[in-house]
């Protein structure tokens, strides 16, 4: 989930001047700008041993909003105390950032992070056969109402016809 965009009331009163939430509104809006339009990014993952509570947690966060234009994502693990990074351009400040923080900040490693075409185009021939499902299931209940319409039909013409004949 993009910095700006978790939902936190204890940044919410330690950031309360009106500077931090405009530039938040303003970088919040571009994320989904920063995301190639190929859906391939990097991802950078952190071992913070000392980082055992939620003010720990909170002083990470913190950490990491003056690069809330760098980054794309980030996830935090408080039982493994691991922190991953989504980004595109390196992010050697972020990780002297986090390291002045003096929770033992460690980079294990930053790796390329995409989503595989076969994977995407999967899911695109998934929600087609969804729809061609939903289709046929339509097409299946028209012509069944219709059916029963020109059965209905038939009934009263033949009955029509039987008075006539009497």
């Amino acid at each position: 989930m993009a910095l700006e965009q978790q939902h936190n009331p204890i940044i919410d009163k330690a950031n309360s001047s009106t500077n931090l939430r405009e530039k938040a509104a303003r970088v919040s809006a571009s994320q989904l700008e920063l995301i190639p339009a190929d859906g391939s990014m990097n991802v950078s993952f952190y071992y913070i041993p000392h980082m055992s509570s939620p003010v720990e947690v909170l002083r990470v966060r913190k950490a990491l909003l003056p690069f809330s234009d760098q980054l794309i994502e980030h996830c935090i693990d408080l039982e493994a105390r691991h922190l991953a990074l989504y980004h595109q351009d390196p992010i050697a400040e972020v990780t002297a950032a986090l390291q002045r923080l003096n929770l033992g900040a460690e980079l294990q490693q930053t790796m390329p992070h995409y989503e595989p075409m076969e994977l995407a185009t999967s899911k695109q021939h998934v929600v087609q056969d969804k729809y061609e499902q939903q289709d046929e299931n339509v097409l299946s209940l028209i012509q069944q109402f219709f059916s029963t319409v020109l059965d209905r039909f038939k009934q009263w013409i033949r009955a029509i016809q039987n008075k006539q004949d009497q």
